[in-house]
């Protein structure tokens, strides 16, 4: 029986590097199991908008910058 091994991945941080790493990783390793681990209490989110949402130029729900279900897709 020929059994597949499931790699495991483990990204440190919730930044826009550790969303590009998990979406690359999807992309050649769709079964593979992805951990992320940040203490960050947000939704990912774009932080060169805090400005502009501090400013009322956006509202908060424009900062997140990937849907609501994209950590467990």
């Amino acid at each position: 029986m020929n059994k597949k091994i499931q790699t495991k991945y483990l990204i440190a941080g919730n930044s826009a590097a550790a969303v590009g790493g998990v979406e690359d990783i999807r992309r050649v390793d769709p079964d593979g199991k992805i951990v992320l681990v940040s203490d960050e209490p947000h939704h990912t989110y774009s932080r060169p908008l805090i400005s502009y949402w501090l400013e009322g130029r956006v509202e908060r729900e424009h900062l997140r910058y990937r849907g609501a279900n994209f950590y467990e897709a």
